[in-house]
């Protein structure tokens, strides 16, 4: 494997000549789709040898392995190459803070005060980034991009489709809020300890309560309502479990702060980072809080003891992501992360689920993205190789059944080309 560890060298190279893969494909126009001679990785089900997809108006139509191509349809044959769902990446700060720009660092957080609720990171998205295009190219296809993790409440999340286009036309779904159970004795407004964090936060929530019981007091009184206030209405929103908050922490103290959250307020909450697993797998399934854990690698080794946690939290069931947390790491890395979670002794199933489906799960968005099933929408990326398999290159990724990233041709939605052997 060529070795990549320079994001210098990436954009740099980003002219460079492409690998060779097969031709490209049409776009959702041509009508029916047919990927035939495939080897199919429906994630929710065992692999599929010989398989055939099919494809029409953006949509997953029909898969298998006695799939009946139509009079027709464009019949493309993959010659047994690997075709898995799009890669859904559950945690990324892509867009604010740019690839090989670091004073854009400090775009991803508002730091006048602590909670900021009501700021939307679609707001402040740049869709130029260049690293869209090599997270493309590394077969991600949807992406959670939160704001930062310097305050307590940093505001919304919002999950995008690498389509290309401006930011509405990459807008998906809504990311739910980021809360961060860290301290930050640099601002003094700030909580100076995580319990104190936590206490900020429980605070707000209950202050949330209280103004939506007022509310919707006033509306069955007739009497007047309390001031509109928007970091209220949003934290309204996870409340009443409209949208799902992503806790950053990664320590046992923190993690145990987000399972009470959850607990006392019924929140659909997830932990991301979440290095401390291997100590809380019993708490966490109890409390039924999924994951979103990494970045992995480069940064953690392969002896890495806390690498463990995710092994054990899968096989008893629960839900396991996979992040790079960009620009801390590279979509490159992704596959090669879940392959070194297989050394480990999870399943190949589980890891590839942790790539794809689980994300999903996480913001409620399976029935729409992350495994290979009629109905769902056309995202899926055809390999050279096994999808785990370090060696493995994307060749061609596809978004509700358009072609948005070939290798061979250099095609990529967001316009630049990639080095070989990305």
């Amino acid at each position: 494997m060529k070795a990549i560890t320079s994001f210098a060298f990436l954009v740099g190279s980003l002219i460079g000549v492409a690998a060779c893969a097969p031709p490209e494909g049409p776009d959702r126009a041509s009508g029916v789709l047919a990927i035939t001679n495939a080897h199919l990785y429906p994630v929710t089900g065992p692999p599929i040898e010989g398989g055939t997809l099919l494809v029409a108006n953006g949509k997953i139509v029909e898969m298998g392995a006695d799939v009946s191509v139509p009079e027709g349809a464009h019949t493309f044959d993959v010659g047994g190459r690997s075709v898995i769902p799009g890669i859904v990446e559950s945690h990324s700060h892509m867009g604010f803070k740019q690839l090989n720009n670091p004073s854009t660092g400090r775009n991803n957080n508002e730091l006048s005060v602590p909670i900021n609720a009501q700021v939307r990171a679609i707001d402040g998205l740049n869709s130029n980034d260049v690293a869209f295009t090599l997270a493309l190219a590394a077969g991600v296809t949807t992406m959670n991009i939160t704001t930062g993790s310097r305050s307590p409440n940093s505001g919304q999340a919002v999950v995008v489709k690498l389509r290309g286009g401006t930011v509405q036309d990459m807008f998906f779904a809504e990311g739910g809020m980021k809360f961060a159970m860290r301290a930050d004795r640099e601002y003094s407004n700030f909580p100076e300890s995580v319990d104190a964090v936590n206490e900020l936060l429980v605070s707000e929530l209950r202050a949330a309560q209280t103004y939506l019981e007022a509310r919707e007091a006033a509306e069955t009184s007739g009497g007047s309502p309390p001031p509109r206030d928007l970091k209220h209405e949003a934290f309204g929103k996870l409340l009443s479990r409209d949208w799902v908050v992503g806790v950053h922490t990664g320590d046992a103290s923190g993690m145990r702060h987000a399972i009470a959250l959850k607990k006392e307020f019924n929140l659909d909450l997830y932990i991301h980072h979440a290095k401390n697993t291997n100590e809380l797998v019993d708490e966490l399934i109890e409390a039924e809080v999924g994951i979103s854990f990494g970045p992995i690698l480069p940064s953690m080794g392969p002896e890495d003891p806390r690498l463990m946690g995710p092994v054990r939290l899968a096989e008893r069931g629960g839900v396991v992501a996979f992040h790079a947390d960009h620009p801390d790491a590279h979509q490159y890395f992704l596959r090669h992360s879940a392959s070194l979670f297989v050394r480990k002794g999870m399943s190949k199933q589980d890891a590839l689920a942790a790539l794809t489906l689980n994300p999903a799960k996480l913001f409620h968005l399976d029935d729409r993205i992350g495994s290979l099933e009629p109905g769902k929408d056309a995202d899926f990326v055809i390999l050279n190789g096994p999808p785990l398999d370090f060696e493995s290159l994307v060749e061609q990724v596809f978004i509700d059944g358009e072609e948005v990233f070939n290798r061979s041709t250099g095609k990529n939605a967001f316009g630049q080309r990639v080095p070989e052997g990305w």
